[in-house]
């Protein structure tokens, strides 16, 4: 059985991508909270970017425990995301919700593909941090009522989401058959239909055409 204080590389690496996912979470949820409009979602937002902060210091602690550097881990993927921050820049507030719901919800389920190869406790902590849902419900249901009164924000964050799933799949296979994770690239493409699947469920729940 491997000692349970100690992490391979791999599993450092996937435990550090995870987090970086929480960081980037925290980050855009807090700008989304500064530019509501309603108290009551910069309230909300505040508070679940204060979750993925307190997820992304649990998963540091656990690799920071292991003898290994979050940060130094967490750069090895900033490429990557930054490359994708950059080519899908929402335009307003609705649009970052939507990046988020979409970003998030795809790359969850490629967390999970990574994480299923961690040894416990890794496993587990990976899993309750993925497992926690409160920043897609939040999402789901202030999209579904602002999309059910707006037919053309309807028609917008459609298309938005197009292009965010097309640019999401491309960088996630790019990252998850990288060399730092070094996914076989079977593996993922055997993995992309059910991921989608799981979007278009995502996007029917809000009223929209994936």
């Amino acid at each position: 059985m491997p000692d349970s204080h100690l992490l391979a590389s791999a599993d450092a690496a996937t435990l550090a991508l995870v987090a970086y996912g929480e960081l980037t979470a925290f980050e855009r949820m807090a700008t989304n909270a500064s530019t509501a409009l309603d108290l009551d979602d910069t309230v909300t937002l505040s508070r679940l970017a204060s979750h993925s902060f307190s997820h992304f210091e649990e998963l540091s602690a656990r690799i920071s425990d292991s003898g290994q550097d979050v940060i130094e881990l967490c750069r090895l993927f900033e490429p990557t995301f930054s490359v994708l921050a950059e080519r899908t820049r929402p335009r307003d507030w609705h649009e970052s919700l939507m990046k988020g719901f979409v970003f998030d919800g795809i790359m969850n389920d490629f967390y999970r593909m990574a994480a299923d190869k961690l040894d416990e406790p890794a496993h587990s902590l990976a899993i309750a941090v993925l497992d926690d849902t409160r920043a897609s419900d939040y999402v789901r249901n202030r999209l579904t009522a602002d999309v059910a009164e707006d037919t053309q924000l309807a028609s917008r964050l459609a298309l938005w989401g197009r292009k965010l799933v097309a640019e999401t799949l491309g960088r996630a296979r790019q990252m998850l058959t990288g060399p730092v994770l070094g996914i076989e690239e079977d593996l993922v493409v055997e993995a992309i239909p059910a991921v989608t699947a799981n979007h278009s469920r995502r996007m029917s729940a809000l009223g929209l055409v994936a």
